[in-house]
């Protein structure tokens, strides 16, 4: 299955202004198959906050924020539905939340990482 997802394209640098080119859409293939423990879910929201500005410098000033890398799919808060679940904690039709959702149309994730809402 392709889905959409948005990567950290380019740094602004650390007191530079985010501008649409930092970040670029990509096409990428969603495994068929999800593995025990896991769910694909496809996104309705994400989340955009002040600190994911820090996030995109290669040195976030914090030690409990890491910094996004350049070129991979960029993460954050996000709501979803499930459609495919292998958790038992979890139903196609499900309502989830996790502070570590991939900027995807829909993701694959452990069922762990997830809250239902």
């Amino acid at each position: 299955m392709i889905i959409q997802r948005v990567v950290l394209n380019s740094r602004p640098g650390k007191n530079g202004n985010p501008v649409a080119e930092n970040f670029r859409i990509e096409e990428v293939n969603l495994p068929n198959n999800i593995n025990e423990g896991q769910v694909q879910v496809r996104t309705l929201y994400l989340s955009v906050d002040p600190y994911m500005r820090c996030r995109m410098n290669e040195d976030t000033g914090s030690d409990y924020i890491t910094p996004w890398q350049l070129s991979q799919v960029v993460d954050g808060g996000g709501i979803g539905i499930v459609e495919e679940s292998k958790h038992v904690h979890f139903t196609k039709g499900d309502f989830v939340t996790s502070f570590y959702w991939p900027w995807q149309t829909k993701v694959i994730l452990n069922g762990s990482s997830l809250e239902k809402i």
